[in-house]
């Protein structure tokens, strides 16, 4: 199979040649090989590409059977493999164990061919380091290709792996998704095995995706909860939802991304579903009283732990100056600071619930502008700009890890020539397959195709 034939299949597709015979996952990773080398040089996705000589190839009979898949650089493992976590910090650092979400994995029958790039310990919306650069979107190569998932997201729309491990601990699977115009969900709190670390609950994984069938086939592969109020999510009747497009943090949203969202709201209206306006249903401010104290301080604690084992200092060179001055910021919380954002967090997930009362998911975009920046939002970034710009761009993300809710980003249709803009879709915890429905609604059985030549 060359790489042109290997890009036009999404993952589920692939997995059936394997189980009829046409093709083998052998075929099938050195087709990813060759599409890794046409695009590496232009996307720099991808921090490493396993020796083939040391691929395990699980057996090919289960529901994703001989796919090639990629590791994210951070969160779960494989044993012995390497994990830098986009830090010359932790260089060198090897995994001691599998975790679960690699066990489920290999069980559904993936084979990893390597590690995809992350920003300096997963804490930006965009991918560039200082150790391995910057890693550009397959879509336009002048933008980012988003964070902190972006290099999984740039090889999947890059056609190098259907679908790709990501995590998301405040939009970090949605973002990349949003700009390279694919598919992102991220699970409830609870859903799927965790990594050793949750950053204070905020934290889950999946993958980022070209297709609807693709994700909810991950999702099969690794969700180990039933729904948590033990109701049918997976029926397909009419559901009402929310649609919130004003920005939440007082900002501007593009009139592109807008008119984009409001194609999605009018898609779901065509399908049958009721689809109501309604301002924001929380309080932002009361929700960012929990940054440092949730997100800031997981990523700190990550810090550490990761300095411990490496045996180097938390100063420069071994750590970016944005990432320094968290750590400044950060030690300077007070004693309870932890709890009181842990209090925050609740009241906000009261206020969604109730303000939510009645409605079945929530609709706003994924970001409010369509494109982020390279050299924008790096790790050289001082830490004040860098808030402002997660004002500004991110307000719509951080709210569904605080609140353990699943949140899945879509691309919405926009004009040929234009960027990609995401649609955001949330649920109550328990609703994956809710979510998976609507965005079936939307998109049926269609593959977002590969952007071969970038």
């Amino acid at each position: 199979m060359d790489r042109r034939e290997y890009t036009s299949h999404d993952a589920v597709a692939l997995a059936g040649l394997v189980r009829r015979g046409e093709v083998t996952a052998a075929e099938l990773a050195a087709a990813a090989g060759a599409q890794h080398a046409n695009t590496h040089p232009v996307i720099n996705a991808v921090v490493e590409w396993y020796d083939p000589e040391t691929v395990v190839v699980p057996p090919v009979g289960g529901p994703l059977g001989g796919v090639p898949f990629l590791r994210k650089d951070i969160g779960s493992t494989e044993a012995g493999r390497l994990v830098e976590m986009g830090s010359r910090l932790a260089v060198g650092l090897r995994a001691t164990e599998t975790s679960p979400y690699f066990g489920a994995m290999a069980a559904a029958g993936v084979q990893v061919l390597g590690r995809t790039a992350v920003p300096e310990f997963a804490q930006h919306g965009t991918t560039e380091t200082d150790l391995v650069g910057a890693t550009r979107n397959p879509v336009d190569p002048a933008t980012s290709a988003g964070g902190s998932s972006g290099g999984a997201a740039a090889a999947v729309r890059a056609g190098v792996v259907p679908l790709a491990h990501a995590s998301d601990s405040a939009g970090s699977i949605r973002i990349p998704a949003s700009v390279t115009g694919l598919l992102g969900l991220k699970p409830g709190r609870g859903r799927v095995p965790g990594c050793g670390f949750d950053w204070n609950g905020l934290l889950v994984e999946l993958v980022i995706a070209r297709s609807v069938r693709d994700l909810t086939s991950a999702f099969e592969a690794v969700a180990t909860a039933a729904p948590s109020d033990g109701s049918d999510r997976r029926s397909r009747r009419p559901r009402r939802i929310a649609l919130s497009l004003d920005h939440w943090a007082g900002g501007t949203t593009e009139p592109a991304v807008r008119e984009a969202v409001a194609a999605v709201a009018r898609a779901l209206e065509a399908a049958g579903h009721t689809v109501e306006p309604i301002g924001r249903p929380f309080s932002y401010e009361q929700l960012m009283s929990t940054w440092f104290p949730l997100f800031g301080l997981g990523i700190a604690e990550l810090i550490h732990a990761t300095a411990a084992r490496t045996g180097r200092p938390t100063v420069a060179p071994h750590l970016e100056p944005n990432t320094l001055e968290l750590l400044e910021r950060v030690a300077a919380l007070a004693p309870g600071a932890r709890h009181e954002a842990l209090i925050a967090g609740e009241l906000v997930t009261v206020d969604l619930e109730v303000n939510l009362a009645g409605f079945d998911a929530l609709l706003t975009p994924t970001l409010d502008r369509a494109v982020v920046p390279l050299g924008r939002m790096a790790g050289s970034c001082p830490m004040d700009r860098y808030l402002a710009d997660g004002d500004e761009w991110f307000d719509r993300l951080y709210l569904a890890n605080v609140t353990g809710w699943p949140a899945l980003s879509i691309p919405a249709p926009v004009p040929v020539g234009n960027p990609p803009v995401g649609a955001q879709l949330m649920a109550a915890p328990g609703a994956e397959e809710l979510l998976l429905g609507l965005a079936h609604d939307l998109l049926g059985e269609a593959v977002v195709p590969a952007v071969t030549d970038p």
